[in-house]
């Protein structure tokens, strides 16, 4: 108990000062406003632990038809939440809650209201953490809890939690692994090193990789600034971390190899824009978002004699390299997987400077005035060099006051202590250092988050309001679900640009938004099918672009539409209104299973036009094999002519100029036929401005197109967009320079539609349970192939009539089963990808790494 004392008062200290660093977020709270992004705080961290809470605690771990058309949560939500430790033990001690009735409910609300107290736990365990590792290092438990602090209450801690909130568990593991470290060095001990790789990889797999070339950074130094007499010899300290990481990565196969095949399995285009070498244009004395030096580290760089000490020397050179890689986002796009540059790996500064800033407390009584004149010099000259260079520098601002002040108040302690070597200027400064930190943490959750984020509208009446979850559409959507009688379907309908808007609302929908998504799923809308989404962006898909026939072949039965919009699809009715919208159903909805012998291939359409591949999936099946494809079908499509009217223009060879406000041409066709239902416009189109963005406009349709310059622009600029049939096309774009080539008019009917919706459907007892499906198909017609509305992913397995069979990717994106003639029982299960074998590899190293911790142990012993 006595030993247990100390650990138990530290913890307390921990939590205390995580919690007054979340005094802003806590007083928000206290108004009914969250510690959550107003973007992707929104948008995907609370559709995320909602859609994932409920999947875990009925069982569910693998799969889910309800995000998006559907996907393998475990795998594609690896990136946010499906493996974080944080989440799972989480979802424990709230399901126990639950439970015994002390939380009533788990929706997106309920997850909102507990990020800020989420954070304050994780944060004194960040603190913990740091601390233990400092004190390990023969730092005294006061300086090293000022060095831990430093680290984890730190603007980036913030910042990731409020946007990202599964970035800033990152913080947890970097202690840990540098802790690993430490132990082989010092004592030849590999089990730390062992854990902490395992739970690095099983939590995220693009923070492991962050981390590990952080680690890496890390061992390379240690490898020349030996700490203890006792180390190892070089060559056997980096076989230890070999077979150690080895096996720990080993362990975490099970959730590291799916995560890691979803990744590659994702499709995002290559950023394009030139990435710099050298930037120093962010103010990391004053003003930064993402980290900000407090003054005492500043002032210990320029202290020469520090450098004697090997910990301080090895702490304080990181630190420069850390500032120097932060000057450069060449650097920041490495640590991005050499995309778009990012600066999501600093929390390594922040720890490297608080492991400085608490061994120079324990050296103190080393500084003589002389060494304090110069290292105060070379400090004040720094500071001044930022506040000249920067033209955006305020004297006045609170970060400006706050950091002149701190520099002012910390050279004068630390001058008094040095004169007078009163042990109370010591305390006094290290008092200043941990109210700078308590400052400093709250003033950047009020400016740069509450204010520069728009944080501050996220509260109640934001989450419960018709800007996310608008309860006139949930009239709408509870209208659908009672004349619904259990069949499976989909609804159309997202608030503004949030794609995930289906998880909140509880409905299955038709859009997603995800940093890894299904490529299969991609290709199929910015590809294959040219599905034209009204917003061009990454990482998402949402709508069918009014597209009639993919309505009706993905079970969308109903959508949602505001009065005001007219451009509703072909086939549907409506059903129901209110004030603001009004609910569409399909009339000619087709089956989630249906049967054909009709075969295309992917080959053979290569060449076709997107309408032409829409006939093939609507009358047969597309396969991605190359052989048995049969002559394409009817396409039901009129190529039309037209002329070229250029308005508020100038249009030339494709080069089409805007001199007005908006402009652009007018298509007046010449041989529209009576029988058009819709048209499609074909055409290709960029903008030759450096970085504009911009809105197109076709009759009554709008879509936004990216900057060049934006990350998240696609540069797929084939776009197939329909309207209503009309004898006129108003093409309008604001004023500027494009590349407006190979346009195209097609008239389309639906006949094709038509017959197939008067099919009947010969499914029966269809379950969709999450990674299970299963259904009854009385194969009349004795068809070949049976195609169902799920996307195609490995790790789909079938069975039919209880024998094991090929599940096919069919229809670009989607699945296909092999049909037996009459009564089909069909059978289909997911698992992630290379589960089995990567469980097996799990429960192998596992068993690895307790030989090597005991046969360690006893050769140490």
């Amino acid at each position: 108990m006595h030993k247990l004392r100390p650990a138990l008062l530290l913890l307390f200290f921990c939590f205390l000062l995580s919690a007054i660093g979340h005094i802003v977020f806590l007083y928000q709270w206290s108004r009914g406003y969250f510690m959550v992004g107003i973007n992707d705080g929104l948008s995907q961290m609370l559709p995320f632990k909602h859609l994932l809470f409920e999947q875990y605690t009925r069982g569910e771990f693998f799969y889910s038809l309800d995000f998006g058309l559907g996907a393998g949560t475990f795998s594609e939500l690896s990136y946010y939440f499906s493996t974080s430790i944080v989440f799972l033990v989480s979802v424990i001690i709230i399901s126990i809650l639950k439970m015994i009735n002390v939380i009533q409910t788990t929706d997106v609300l309920f997850w909102a209201n507990a990020a800020v107290f989420i954070s304050i736990v994780r944060l004194a365990a960040v603190l913990f953490i740091t601390t233990r590792l400092f004190m390990y290092l023969k730092i005294s438990k006061p300086a090293a809890f000022l060095g831990a602090c430093l680290y984890g209450i730190s603007g980036m801690y913030f910042r990731h939690g409020t946007y990202w909130e599964f970035f800033a568990d990152a913080f947890l593991w970097l202690p840990l692994l540098l802790f690993g470290v430490e132990k082989i060095f010092r004592e030849q001990k590999p089990g730390w090193f062992l854990v902490a790789i395992a739970v690095s990889m099983i939590d995220n797999f693009y923070f492991a990789y962050i981390n590990f070339l952080l680690t890496s950074i890390y061992i390379l130094f240690r490898l020349f600034i030996p700490l203890s007499t006792r180390e190892q010899d070089k060559k056997k300290v980096i076989i230890s971390f070999v077979v150690t990481g080895i096996i720990g990565a080993g362990i975490s196969a099970v959730s590291f190899v799916p995560a890691v095949y979803a990744y590659l399995n994702n499709h995002r285009p290559d950023f394009q824009q030139e990435i710099p070498w050298l930037d120093t244009t962010d103010n990391i004395l004053f003003n930064s978002s993402f980290i900000v030096l407090p003054a005492f580290f500043v002032f210990l760089l320029f202290c020469g004699f520090l450098y004697r000490h090997k910990t301080f020397r090895l702490f304080a050179l990181l630190g420069i390299v850390g500032i120097i890689m932060h000057n450069s986002p060449l650097i920041g796009s490495a640590f991005n997987g050499f995309s778009a540059p990012q600066y999501r790996w600093e929390y390594f500064l922040s720890l490297v400077m608080g492991g400085a800033v608490a061994i120079a407390f324990d050296q103190l009584h080393k500084f003589t005035l002389r060494r304090f004149f110069i290292a105060a010099v070379f400090a004040i000259f720094s500071f001044v060099l930022y506040a000249s260079k920067d033209e955006f520098f305020e004297i006045d601002s609170y970060f400006s006051i706050l950091s002149i002040a701190s520099l002012s108040i910390t050279l004068l302690l630390l001058f008094l202590y040095i004169r007078f070597t009163q042990p109370l200027f010591k305390n006094l400064l290290m008092a200043s250092l941990f109210i700078w930190v308590l400052i400093f943490s709250n003033l950047y959750q009020t400016e740069k988050i509450l204010e520069d984020g728009d944080i501050s509208q996220v509260g109640e009446e934001l989450v419960t309001g018709v800007d996310y979850d608008d309860p006139e559409i949930n009239k709408l959507l509870d209208y659908i679900r009672s004349k619904e009688t259990g069949g499976f379907y989909r609804i159309e309908w997202m608030e503004g640009v949030r794609n995930n808007t289906p998880i909140v609302q509880d409905f299955q929908g038709l859009s997603a938004y995800s940093s890894i998504i299904n490529k299969n799923l991609l290709y199929f809308y910015l590809y294959d099918l040219e599905i034209d989404m009204a917003r061009e962006s990454v990482s998402r898909y949402a709508t069918l672009g009014n597209r009639a026939n993919l309505h009706s072949l993905l079970q969308g039965k109903y959508i949602i539409r505001s009065r005001e919009d007219n451009n509703i699809p072909f086939g549907f009715n409506e059903i129901y209104a209110s004030e603001k919208y009004i609910a569409y159903e399909n009339e000619y909805v087709l089956p989630f299973a249906r049967s054909t012998s009709t075969t295309y291939t992917e080959q053979q359409l290569a060449a076709a036009s997107p309408l032409m591949r829409e006939q093939a999936m609507l009358t047969g099946i597309v396969l991605d094999q190359n052989q048995g494809a049969e002559p394409l079908p009817e396409s039901g499509e009129n190529s039309i002519d037209f002329d070229r009217v250029a308005v508020g223009a100038t249009y030339t060879d494709g080069l089409l100029q805007v001199a007005e406000r908006t402009g652009g041409l007018n298509l007046n066709l010449e041989n529209l036929p009576e029988s058009a239902d819709d048209l499609f416009v074909s055409l290709h189109l960029e903008n030759k401005a450096f970085d504009q963005g911009f809105l197109l406009e076709v009759n009554d349709y709008q879509t936004t197109r990216k900057s060049n310059q934006s990350i998240y622009k696609t540069f797929v600029d084939d776009l197939t967009i329909r309207i209503p049939a009309e004898k006129l096309i108003e093409i309008r774009l604001p004023k500027g320079k494009y590349e407006l080539t190979d346009i195209q008019v097609y008239s389309t009917s639906y006949k094709n539609l038509q017959k197939q919706a008067a099919q009947p459907d010969l499914t029966s007892d269809l379950v969709t349970d999450g990674s299970h499906v299963s259904l009854d198909y009385d194969n009349t017609e004795n068809d070949e192939y049976l195609e169902l509305s799920i996307p195609y992913e490995r790790g789909w397995q079938a069975t039919v009539n209880g024998q094991e069979v090929e599940v096919l990717k069919a229809d670009y994106a989607f699945i296909a089963v092999p049909l037996e003639t009459g009564n089909n029982k069909v059978a289909l299960t997911y698992r992630p990808p290379f589960f089995k074998p990567a469980a097996a590899v799990s429960i192998v190293s596992v068993v690895l790494g307790f030989l090597l911790i005991f046969r360690k142990r006893k050769n140490i012993s």
